[in-house]
């Protein structure tokens, strides 16, 4: 499993994954993290399992309840043989 610190994430789904991990490896259920953030619980649902997407603000915000951020870097890319 990966470590729920660290995450790649380079789609929606990937997001939502991440998104779960965390809220799990933090102990919280979904309605916990939905009256952390004001969001309804179905809504943390439905971003964990793809079926929506939100915008930057609401995930930022779940990331904040969460005790996590959004960090951006370079893509790693792998170098074959010189």
């Amino acid at each position: 499993m990966e470590d729920p610190a660290s995450h790649s994430i380079r789609s929606l789904r990937q997001a939502a994954s991440a998104l779960r991990a965390r809220r799990r490896a933090r102990g919280l259920t979904q309605k916990q993290l939905a009256e952390t953030t004001g969001t309804a619980q179905s809504t943390i649902s439905d971003i964990e399992t793809g079926v929506v997407s939100v915008s930057l603000d609401v995930y930022l915000r779940l990331l904040e309840a969460l005790g996590a951020e959004l960090t951006v870097t370079d893509r790693l890319t792998e170098q074959g043989p010189n």
